[in-house]
């Protein structure tokens, strides 16, 4: 009879100590509710326009090599691809060079590759 009651007394001080944190809970929940409801949702990236390459000597750090060329040019150039599939044979993958580009211009601006070597630098990017 003791084991009864003192496991009934520990499930009501348990119930009584649930109450106070479940009311914490819920006010933790308010909290998270009114943040996410007077901040708007993230803009997305501006859209790309421009698809550019840079080629710089290191030594002098002047351009040897510059390219821009506007985004539909080069969607044009991808669209106009013969082969719109790359297959790199050694690792067994297919790359389909229209569904890239579409992924890479998603994301927005961004360098896409910039390599340093020996006396020159180059950079491949879009903005």
């Amino acid at each position: 009879m003791k084991r009864i009651a003192l496991l009934l007394t520990a499930v009501l001080i348990i119930g009584i100590a649930a109450v106070p944190a479940a009311e914490k809970n819920k006010a933790d929940l308010n909290t998270i509710k009114k943040a996410v409801a007077e901040n708007p949702a993230p803009e997305s990236a501006p859209a790309a326009k421009w698809f550019k390459v840079l080629v710089i000597d290191a030594r002098t750090n002047k351009e040897k090599v510059k390219i821009t060329l506007p985004i539909s040019l080069v969607e044009i150039f991808v669209k106009s691809a013969r082969n719109s599939h790359v297959r790199m044979r050694r690792h067994d993958v297919d790359i389909d060079i229209a569904e890239l580009w579409s992924e890479l211009k998603k994301i927005g601006p961004m360098t896409f590759i910039e390599i340093a070597e020996g006396d020159e630098i180059v950079k491949v990017w879009i903005e």
